[in-house]
């Protein structure tokens, strides 16, 4: 339902789907599960559609941190949500982090 709300362009709406789909999760799962990593990225996305790019970075965090425990520290799924991350530190300003967090990404990929 989510996905159709952003389908049809409702990004608020498409997020408040993804918030309540969250909190369910985290219910059902605890909050550090890896059934979480998916809505957490999709969130984020929403967020960063909206122009929220705090939210959008503090959702990318926390799903990296849930993929971490899941994969392992230089998985190439890793290193795709370091990837997303490091553009939501670029968006922020934030050019350093930006370029630390693609470098780490780009020593997981040559791997």
């Amino acid at each position: 339902l989510a996905d159709a709300h952003g389908a049809l362009g409702d990004q608020p709406r498409r997020g408040e789907m993804l918030k309540r789909a969250l909190e369910i999760e985290e219910k059902h799962y605890g909050p550090k599960h890896f059934e979480l990593a998916t809505t957490l990225f999709n969130l984020a996305d929403a967020h960063g559609a909206q122009g929220d790019q705090h939210t959008r970075r503090e959702m990318l965090k926390r799903g990296l941190e849930i993929e971490e425990n899941h994969y392992g520290l230089e998985h190439f799924e890793v290193a795709a949500t370091l990837f997303n991350l490091a553009e939501a530190h670029g968006d922020l300003g934030d050019q350093h982090t930006k370029r630390e967090t693609l470098e780490r990404a780009l020593e997981i990929e040559e791997k």
